[in-house]
Parts: C-alpha cells; structure tokens; sequence
C-alpha cells in the first residue's frame, strides 16, 4: 500500500532483540483484558461496547496489540474514510511526523478494531465463548511454553544466527492464526484454541473444515513457523514479487518449522490434497508461478474466503507448492546448514526452483 495510512498498517518487518531462547519474551497480558472487556461489555448498547473494547482491551495494549490493531484488526477502508470525514486527507496526513502521525490516527485505529472484534463475537458467539478457557491458559500450559522454546532452541541450532523478537498472543476476528510485525510475533490465540467439543457449525466454511486441524497443540508449529519468517531476508533489489516468490516465502517457514518441530502440519488439508494431487497442482502452478499480482496469488495463498474452485483443490494450497520446493533443495543439499541459511535468504526464487530439481 502506497499511502501513508495503509504504510502503517504494514509495519516494517521486526528488527529481532538480541537474547537467548530462554529469555525470549511470551506474552499474554492482553488475553485477560480481552475476556475483561467482553464481560464488561455483556448487555450494553453498541455504542457503549465499542467504548469498553477500545478502554478495556486496545487502549492498555501490549506492543504486539497496538500492531495487530492496526495490520490485522482495523478495517482500513473505514479508517480512511473517518480520517477524511475529520479533515485529514492523504496530503495532510503524508506531511506529518511520524509520532504526530500515529497521534491522530490511533483513536481512528481503536474504533475500527473495536467495531470488527465485536462484530466477530456476535457473528461466532458460541465458538468464542467456548475457547475463553483455552485462551487464558497459553502461559500456565507448560506443553505450549516449553515446546515453543525447544522449536526456537531446535530453530537457532539450524541456523545460528537467529535471534528472535518477543511472541504476543492476542485474541482476534479469527482471521488471522499469526503474523509478523515491528514489535514481534503476533498469534491470533482464538484460532488455535478449539478442541472436538468447540462448536463450529457458526464459522465459514473454510474454518469449518480447518479449525479441527488448528490444535492448541499446534501453536508450537505456528510460532515457530512465524520466528522463521522473522530470520527471512528481504527480497534482492530487482527480484519480481511473483507467485512464485509468495509461495517460496511461506514454504519455507513451513520447511523449517517442521525441521525444527516435527511435522506439525502433517494432517492440515493443504498437506493432504497436495500429497494426493501433487502433480496437477504442480501442472497449475507452473503455468502462474511468474505472474505479479493480488489477484493470481489470493487464488493460491491466503484464500481462506475464496471459493472452493478457485483454490486449485485446498486453502492455501500454494504454501504446499512451495514446502514441497523448499524439501527438494534441502535433500540435495550436501550442507544441510548451508542450505538452510540459503533458504533464508532467498536471493533468487528461480534459481532456487531450478536448484532443487522439483518436478513432480
């Protein structure tokens, strides 16, 4: 996004702190204030719940909820739309200083982030009211805790140059299992918080069918999969931001998740359908790796609301193709470490293609 409004709800990536794996910060205060607010909230008008969930939840926020607020939560469009009701237009926001900037834009932010979450919970009341427990319990859960800092540990002996940023568990629109952003891991908690006893029958189709694969079990995987993401290097002056590159991206935090943890994501439906029909995915994704463009990846990458015909067979089936890349490169590499660090890297998303000898 071009404009300074959306410039901000892109955060540039994490700049990680310099600490060892056992110091590496699991955050979770935010999680109680959720839950404080939504109680709170219970039985007001609208207008009153909006003012609850910015006071009780946004406006105390962690580092890591003032970015999900604002990459994950906020609705840009509306937030643009108010700034520009108030009196600030795009020149006038683009001639500020940075802090003034954020000054004027935050209650804009609040608002909106408030409106989207209380517009998730009475869309999805049963799901969310079903994981509460299950939320609370990320830092008392020693399974969740000391997996995640034995993936780190397992993640820094493969490339031992890893230094990873603080890990914030936040409660979300379900849209989100987990990013990355200026002040470091961002888990959406709520996503991995069902068991077979949570209700579904609320939530969309695609999370019908993905949730029961979204285990508390797996937030392990989940963030060790976003510390990759985290020793990932920008894209080399000149590379073009396909397809091909996308999918490479999140493979690759798939690959090396998984040998840092296991395979995490054995039985999720895009590992599934991919197993099953490698070779006329691999046919499809030949024919676009090259394209640059929204439209062409959000039909294989991030899709979790596109139709069923337009995914090429599974959500995100496009992380598969590139998992399935980053393997091949790994098993003929004679140095395993080396071939690590060079995934990391990502110089060149052809060359790495052509490198790893994959084709199905």
């Amino acid at each position: 996004m071009r404009n300074t409004l959306l410039a901000l709800c892109l955060l540039a990536s994490p700049a990680p702190a310099q600490s060892p794996i056992d110091s590496v910060q699991i955050i979770t205060r935010d999680i109680p204030n959720f839950w404080r607010a939504y109680d709170q909230a219970a039985g007001k008008d609208s207008a009153e719940r909006v003012r609850i969930f910015e006071t009780v939840y946004l406006q105390p926020g962690s580092p890591g909820l003032r970015d999900w607020m604002r990459v994950r939560l906020m609705n840009p469009d509306t937030v643009r739309a108010r700034l520009a009701a108030a009196g600030w237009p795009k020149a006038r926001l683009d001639s500020l200083p940075r802090d003034s900037l954020k000054k004027v834009t935050a209650p804009f932010y609040e608002r909106s982030a408030a409106e989207q979450l209380l517009h998730a919970l009475a869309q999805y009341p049963r799901y969310y009211a079903a994981v509460r427990a299950t939320t609370l319990s990320v830092d008392t859960n020693l399974a969740i805790t000391s997996g995640i800092r034995r993936g780190l540990t397992n993640l820094a002996a493969l490339n031992p140059d890893s230094r990873f940023p603080g890990i914030y568990f936040l409660i979300g629109t379900l849209s989100t299992g987990g990013t990355v952003a200026q002040s470091g891991m961002l888990i959406g908690t709520e996503q991995s918080a069902s068991d077979p006893t949570t209700p579904l029958d609320e939530l969309p189709d695609w999370a019908q069918k993905n949730f029961p694969n979204h285990t508390f079990a797996q937030l392990v995987g989940l963030v060790v999969h976003e510390a990759v993401h985290t020793q990932q290097k920008p894209a080399p002056a000149g590379q073009p931001d396909n397809l091909l590159r996308h999918a490479l991206g999140e493979g690759i935090a798939d690959f090396v998740a998984e040998l840092a943890v296991g395979p995490w994501l054995a039985k999720a439906p895009r590992q599934i359908y991919g197993r099953a029909h490698e070779h006329d995915v691999w046919v499809d994704f030949q024919d676009e790796m090259e394209i640059v463009g929204d439209s062409i990846i959000r039909m294989w990458m991030y899709n979790g609301m596109v139709p069923p015909d337009k995914n090429h067979g599974a959500i995100d089936i496009g992380y598969w193709v590139g998992y399935r890349i980053a393997g091949a490169y790994y098993a003929r590499a004679k140095d395993k470490r080396a071939a690590v660090r060079e995934l990391l890297e990502l110089r060149d998303a052809e060359a790495t293609l052509r490198a790893s000898g994959y084709n199905p």
